[in-house]
C-alpha cells in the first residue's frame, strides 16, 4: 500500500513539473510572437546549488521550490526591461501553499546588467512575493504590485495567478497579453 502511495505521489509531482514545462514551452512560443525570446533558451531556473540540503525532519528541499523563465526583446541592444515567469510550488514561510504563477515586468537602471542579474537571482519573484516587505499582503489575484526588491532594478512589476488558472493555450495568451501589455507598440494588436 506505501509502495502505491509514494508511486502516486512521484507520478504527480513529476506531472506538475510537466505541466510547469508545458507552460514554459508555450509562453516562449506566444512570447516569440510578440517579439521576446527567452535569456537562457535551452535552460529553466531554479534554486542555485546541485546539492540537496536535508534534514531529518523535513523534505521540502528535495524538491524545487520554483521554476523561473526570464524574457527580454528579441534583437534589443539597450536591454532596460524584462519579463519574467516563475511556478512556485512551495514556501518555506507558508505552511499551506498552492503553486502559483508569479509574473514579473522588470525595469533596470544599467541595461548592461540585465542578463546577468536575471542569470544570477532567479529568485527574483519569489523574493518579491513572499520575502520583501509588502510580501505580506500578496494575493495570486492578478492585481499588480510595484516594489524595488534589490537595488539594481528600478521597478518591479509582480501579480500572480493560481496555477490551476492555466488550463489551457487561451489562458497561457491572456498570460503573455498580461505581460507584454504597456510595452506594444502605439497600434500594434
Amino acid at each position: 500500500m506505501i509502495n502505491q502511495s509514494i508511486q502516486l505521489s512521484f507520478r504527480q509531482v513529476r506531472a506538475l513539473v510537466e505541466h510547469t514545462l508545458l507552460l514554459f514551452k508555450e509562453l516562449d512560443q506566444q512570447l516569440a510572437n510578440r517579439g521576446y525570446e527567452p535569456i537562457l533558451p535551452d535552460l529553466v531556473q531554479t534554486e542555485h546549488g546541485l546539492s540537496i540540503h536535508q534534514t531529518k525532519d523535513s523534505a521540502e528541499s528535495l524538491v524545487p521550490h520554483f521554476l523561473t523563465r526570464s524574457y527580454i526583446r528579441q534583437n534589443d541592444k539597450h536591454v532596460q526591461h524584462a519579463l519574467v515567469v516563475s511556478v512556485q510550488y512551495t514556501h518555506p514561510l507558508h505552511e499551506r501553499f498552492d503553486p502559483v504563477v508569479l509574473v514579473g515586468d522588470v525595469a533596470f537602471k544599467q541595461p548592461k546588467q540585465v542578463v546577468k542579474l536575471l542569470t544570477d537571482k532567479p529568485w527574483l519573484l519569489k523574493y518579491a512575493a513572499f520575502e520583501s516587505t509588502i510580501a505580506s499582503s500578496f494575493e495570486p489575484t492578478g492585481e499588480r504590485f510595484s516594489t524595488q526588491p534589490i537595488e539594481e532594478i528600478e521597478q518591479l512589476d509582480v501579480w500572480g495567478h493560481s496555477f490551476t488558472e492555466m488550463r489551457d493555450i487561451e489562458d497561457v495568451t491572456r498570460l503573455a497579453e498580461e505581460m507584454i501589455k504597456g510595452h506594444l507598440e502605439p497600434g500594434t494588436p
